[in-house]
């Protein structure tokens, strides 16, 4: 099972909780407990001595069920092991389900020792630059940095390959995006106008597992946040947010997405991208 599928069902699970809360008539909500405030809560975040990226989670609160986000992942383990990938200061934040409603709390710990069994692929370091971040920009020394050619078929834009002058002229040409492993997989993008002015957060994620031979060398997912200009303008500019890596070397990212179910040679999209100076 994925991360992303446990993630799905952990909160599945809380809006079963919070759909029966809510359900409730007005009239009744006398017969709800008490809203336990964060004051009462009885848990503890305990760090391994040794490698202080371990972390020990444990909710000792009577008739409270806590789901913890502790930026790597969630869960509603009520007692749990688990990992901070890097270095960092993270808050640990807790949902908790009370008799009377939902509560909010959270916890600041710092770690300073890495996981050895995480991002040892090559490609999370020339993606991020780890926890300092690393910012992509349009490769302007192609000559057509995006457009759209044929799914599995072209490795960039073949069909309309739209130029620098073109992106300058679509508003999108200076658009910036920065992926970074502080506290968490982030992606941030920094755009003039698509899909919105200003600037977007999100998270992302990359699997060098999942490739089509002789095409692609992996995957990245993004939550909340597209890449520059990451729209389908043929479909009434729908953000994509699933994308096959072509290339990904210090020096270039390469990018394809097409729309489900596309079959060979249909429709996809091209982003091409080089490191900002």
């Amino acid at each position: 099972m994925t991360t992303t599928m446990k993630k799905n069902i952990q909160y599945a699970l809380l809006g079963i909780v919070l759909a029966t809360v809510a359900c409730n008539p007005i009239e009744n909500r006398d017969e709800l407990g008490a809203v336990v405030p964060k004051e009462k809560f009885k848990y503890t975040i305990t760090q391994d001595a040794a490698n202080d990226y371990i972390v020990h989670l444990k909710n000792e609160t009577p008739e409270v069920l806590f789901m913890w986000d502790y930026a790597w992942g969630t869960t509603l383990d009520q007692e749990a092991t688990v990992k901070m990938s890097v270095p960092g200061t993270y808050k640990i934040k807790i949902t908790a389900t009370t008799a009377g409603g939902l509560v909010f709390d959270e916890k600041e710990i710092k770690v300073t020792k890495k996981d050895p069994d995480a991002f040892k692929e090559p490609e999370w370091e020339i993606l991020t630059n780890m926890t300092a971040g690393k910012t992509w920009v349009w490769d302007t020394r192609k000559s057509a940095p995006w457009g759209n050619g044929g799914y599995k078929g072209c490795t960039a834009p073949c069909w309309w390959a739209v130029s620098a002058a073109d992106l300058a002229g679509r508003g999108v040409l200076n658009d910036e995006m920065t992926f970074d492993l502080n506290g968490g997989r982030n992606l941030t993008l920094k755009a003039e106008e698509v899909p919105s002015p200003g600037i977007t957060k999100g998270t992302f994620n990359i699997d060098m597992t999942s490739k089509i031979e002789g095409w692609s060398v992996g995957k990245l997912t993004t939550t909340n946040v597209t890449v520059i200009n990451g729209i389908n303008v043929n479909n009434n500019n729908a953000k994509f947010t699933e994308y096959n890596i072509l290339k990904l070397t210090q020096d270039e990212l390469a990018l394809a997405a097409a729309n489900a179910g596309t079959g060979d040679w249909g429709e996809a999209w091209f982003w091409l991208f080089k490191p900002k100076n």
